[in-house]
């Protein structure tokens, strides 16, 4: 029987990782294609390709029977149909990002409600103003966090900004193990309902038809008067021009970006000179552990794989996770 060909079509994980598979596997053939322009080549007699690849590379794959997404989200890869429309799963690896990202969320609160946008420019200035900063600071104690998409993200916020004191809502069409720490999760026919009540609104929700711009203008000016918007999973979800507009106006006090609809953010975009917004460039997961534990990830798999054993974590193309 041939040797199995995976292709390595990303050192998302680190370029030392191909050469530890190569010496833990050596019944397998490794190609690594880093460059998105030798994925068609690569995958022509590939059995599985490790990495994000497009419509056009997945066409030109003869005998392909798995594509291991290295991270969570796999809406780069399901926006091709025909990988959708294909018998070939895909599998991700889930729970990596969730401690650092729940982390970003708190450290985003406590950034967003305390100036340190502004503190920091006031540094490079040498500038030092107690009185400017007097009733600006604002306590996230007794506030509402409204958390759209109760996922492993989403419930790690819960569980954290309960410490604060925070009365915690949630919306998820499909919720599952919801903490404590949530007051109420409500179906996503209610987001009206999370925005109307949210001090913060956090967008912990995936990308899909139903999640897509769904905060929008019209939600925007439901949620109180100086609230606070922080999107941790996907930029998408949220209206910019939108969220811009109410940042202007003063109806929103501050924004914190992880993920911007597109990416890199835009030169012309006014979320690079508003006040009181913190943008971070979709990095906010990317510790020594997420690498790690996603690496461990694709090996138990491949072990799996090459083992002919069932596949862990296969997603579901159709919801896009």
């Amino acid at each position: 029987m041939a040797n199995l060909k995976v292709v390595i079509g990303t050192d998302h994980v680190g370029t030392q990782y191909a050469d530890e598979l190569i010496d833990s596997f050596p019944e397998i053939d490794f190609v690594v294609a880093y460059d998105p322009a030798d994925h068609i080549d690569a995958i022509r007699d590939a059995d599985a390709f490790f990495g994000w690849p497009s419509g056009n590379a997945f066409a030109a794959a003869g005998q392909l029977k798995w594509i291991a997404c290295p991270g969570m989200g796999i809406d780069k890869i399901v926006e091709y149909q025909n990988i959708v429309d294909s018998d070939v799963p895909i599998t991700n690896a889930p729970g990596t990002h969730v401690t650092s990202m729940g982390d970003h969320v708190v450290g985003a609160m406590i950034g967003l409600t305390h100036r340190f946008q502004e503190a920091f420019v006031d540094r490079q200035n040498k500038t030092w103003d107690t009185e400017k900063y007097a009733s600006r600071i604002t306590e996230i104690t007794g506030t509402v966090v409204g958390i759209f998409g109760l996922g492993a993200i989403g419930r790690a916020i819960a569980e954290r900004v309960s410490a604060f004191g925070t009365t915690t809502y949630a919306v998820d069409p499909h919720p599952s193990n919801v903490p404590d720490s949530i007051k109420e999760c409500w179906e996503l026919d209610r987001l009206d309902d999370l925005v109307g009540v949210s001090n913060f609104l956090v967008i912990a929700a995936p990308i899909l038809d139903a999640t897509r711009n769904s905060i929008d203008a019209r939600r925007i000016a439901m949620m109180p008067e100086g609230s606070y918007v922080i999107v941790i999973s996907r930029g998408e979800i949220v209206d910019e021009d939108a969220m811009c507009d109410a940042l202007e106006s003063g109806h929103l006090a501050g924004v914190a970006l992880d993920a911007t609809a597109i990416e890199p953010l835009e030169d012309d975009s006014r979320l690079w000179t508003l006040p009181n917004v913190i943008l971070t460039p979709h990095s906010s997961a990317l510790t020594p552990e997420l690498y790690e534990m996603r690496r461990q990830a694709f090996t138990a798999n491949l072990r799996k794989f090459s083992a002919g054993e069932p596949l862990e974590n296969i997603c579901d193309k159709t919801a896009g996770f």
